[in-house]
């Protein structure tokens, strides 16, 4: 073999030598990009994972504290709102009050209603007698409670009368307008009765010391009763007119 015969060939073997380390090295390299791309997406995973997760908490935490929060703040409100109602219905009432509680000497007394009869005092049964207010003054005024009822007697005895089991329910009046009260009597028909002859009626309103003497208008007797645990002669509270 020629001389360049040998160098051509120790050319080609190192070209295919080069050729094939290069090879091998691409070969190499691919495999470590993909295998650092599969450790980068597997991290990305971890990592989306985790994000998830502390967002899902974050959130829960979130949706937990707003929650909370509104509820609070729905009380707050609503107790807010309770609070501004029952200091409106305290403040009219106040207000009411503070203009003018119905006094004696802000209004007029007398017998009957409107829609009220007469005691019949010749029955055997209970009566009801009525008793109106009126208010005079020239603005509102409230009244709530039982007024004080004293029958005065012929013969200058006095009966207090007990008050009922009724609740009593404020009442306001505006200039002119009435209210009312009720008694309830036990008229005595017999004349083994023990009995008071009614001359005046003595009515203090609710809450006042000065009263009204009214002249009873209705004749007879009623059953004395005044002892009694449970008469069946007694007040009532004040009702609407």
């Amino acid at each position: 073999m020629s001389h360049r015969t040998r160098r051509h060939g120790r050319k080609a073997a190192a070209a295919a030598l080069l050729a094939a380390t290069a090879l091998a090295l691409t070969a190499c390299q691919g495999g470590e990009s993909g295998a650092a791309g599969s450790d980068s997406s597997a991290s990305a995973s971890a990592g989306g994972s985790a994000g998830s997760a502390d967002g899902s908490a974050k959130g829960s935490s979130d949706s937990a504290s707003q929650t909370g929060t509104g509820s609070a703040e729905g009380s707050g409100t609503d107790a807010s709102s309770g609070g501004q109602q029952a200091t409106g219905s305290g403040g009219a009432a106040g207000t009411d009050n503070a203009a003018a509680r119905c006094t004696t000497a802000n209004m007029t007394a007398g017998w009957g209603s409107a829609g009220g009869g007469r005691p019949d005092m010749n029955s055997d049964g209970q009566q009801t007698a009525t008793v109106w207010f009126k208010n005079k003054g020239d603005s509102g005024c409230t009244v709530s409670g039982f007024p004080g009822v004293q029958i005065k007697g012929t013969d200058g005895t006095t009966w207090d009368l007990r008050r009922s089991g009724k609740k009593p329910v404020p009442v306001t009046l505006k200039p002119g307008e009435n209210t009312h009260f009720t008694f309830q009597l036990l008229p005595s028909t017999r004349d083994d009765d023990r009995k008071v002859e009614p001359a005046t009626v003595v009515v203090t309103p609710p809450n006042e010391k000065q009263h009204f003497e009214l002249k009873w208008p209705y004749g007879g007797a009623i059953l004395d009763q005044s002892g009694a645990t449970r008469p069946g002669t007694f007040v009532n509270p004040v009702d609407v007119g």
